[in-house]
């Protein structure tokens, strides 16, 4: 299955014929300029036109003409980003095959240089579901400022196969309907427990700071407990973990469904708690949690190596359309790397892809052999 061939599906948002270009053509450049570490539309544009790349893309992917800029910004905004994200979903879920036993983080990301245009109500914030054990988003929605993403999630989990899989979220998602969903699916939830649901938090903090005092060992369910050392960045941080297994007050009076384990991570600085619909060890909790941040870190990645937080377009479907086709580049330079590549870094397999056309070729080549 070749990713090139999965995009002349694509429908637009209003008729095209394509009589001088093709919107699978339109795709198809834009992936290829992101892989060669073009930014922006316009650089995306300038690299594509160039006698050497126009050629390439004329002898290897069948594309014999390339418009102006103005036109190409116009065939972007009428890419259907809805139909475009399915067939990603379709795809990459896919590329992953099996998510039972993995952890899949979902988190969501304000594309920021929305916020003060003003064809935009409210900035746009996109939530992605990312698989950590692989290194691949599987798939994504965008919502109506950060407000909305609570149900924006929900309804992202409902898309996805996920079943088997540990989802794990901020605090922002550690809601009852979103546990439910979750269970619903067929998978387990990790929730970090904050202040945002005041009742839980006094409630868990209270319980494990009572189990952790000399009156612990009265009861029948103490504390497991682990003691982790880690250097890094200079320092050495120290996280001690609890759990407990004793929850069923918690689902009775409650009403969180499904909780089995609830935990508390403590460092020099803070104290975090957590509730989970799998019977974890205190290790398992520690690992679980840090997995979190694999989808800051890919979020990371759009604004670093990408600019999305200075992309100044107006319009938001070109908007969507531009995080999924980072989102699948990333997704290719990702699996290209940790099977063929694993001693370069993403920037360099994608700058080598810029100035060595067999190279970029047999990026595309090796991938598709993957999917």
């Amino acid at each position: 299955m070749c990713i090139m061939e999965e995009f002349e599906k694509i429908k637009t948002t209003v008729e095209h014929q394509g009589y001088y270009y093709k919107i699978s053509d339109v795709i198809k450049i834009l992936i290829l300029g992101l892989l060669c570490c073009q930014k922006t539309m316009s650089e995306i544009h300038g690299w594509a036109s160039s006698k050497r790349i126009s050629k390439l893309l004329q002898e290897k992917f069948g594309i014999k003409r390339i418009s102006c800029y103005s036109h190409f910004t116009v065939l972007v905004g009428l890419i259907d980003s809805e139909e475009l994200n399915k067939i990603f979903m379709e795809f990459f879920c896919k590329l992953v095959e099996n998510v039972v036993g993995k952890t899949i983080a979902i988190d969501g990301k304000t594309v920021c240089s929305t916020a003060n245009m003003g064809k935009y109500e409210s900035p746009l914030h996109i939530a992605s579901a990312f698989v950590v054990e692989n290194g691949i988003t599987i798939g994504q929605l965008a919502s109506e400022g950060k407000g909305k993403e609570i149900p924006c999630v929900q309804e992202l989990i409902g898309l996805l196969d996920i079943a088997g899989a540990t989802i794990v979220t901020d605090a922002l998602h550690c809601q009852k309907k979103t546990a439910k969903e979750i269970l619903a699916s067929g998978a387990d939830y990790v929730f970090s427990v904050k202040k945002n649901q005041k009742e839980l938090y006094a409630d868990v903090a209270e319980m494990i700071d009572f189990k952790q005092t000399d009156k612990y060992e009265l009861l029948n369910a103490p504390l497991e407990k682990v003691t982790k050392c880690e250097k890094g960045h200079g320092r050495i941080d120290k996280r001690t973990v609890f759990v407990t297994h004793e929850t069923e007050w918690l689902q009775k009076f409650g009403k969180w469904q499904g909780v089995r384990t609830i935990g508390s991570i403590v460092t020099e600085s803070e104290t975090r708690y957590y509730i989970s619909s799998r019977k974890l060890s205190p290790s398992e909790l520690l690992v679980i949690t840090r997995n979190e941040w694999a989808v800051e870190s890919m979020h990371w990645q759009l604004d670093v190596i990408f600019n999305e937080d200075r992309t100044t377009l107006y319009e938001e479907n070109a908007q969507k359309t531009l995080n999924i086709l980072r989102k699948t580049v990333l997704n290719v330079v990702r699996t290209y790397r940790d099977k063929f590549e694993p001693k370069l870094n993403m920037v360099d397999i994608m700058r080598n892809c810029l100035f060595d056309d067999d190279f970029l070729l047999d990026v595309l080549a090796r991938f598709n052999d993957c999917v």
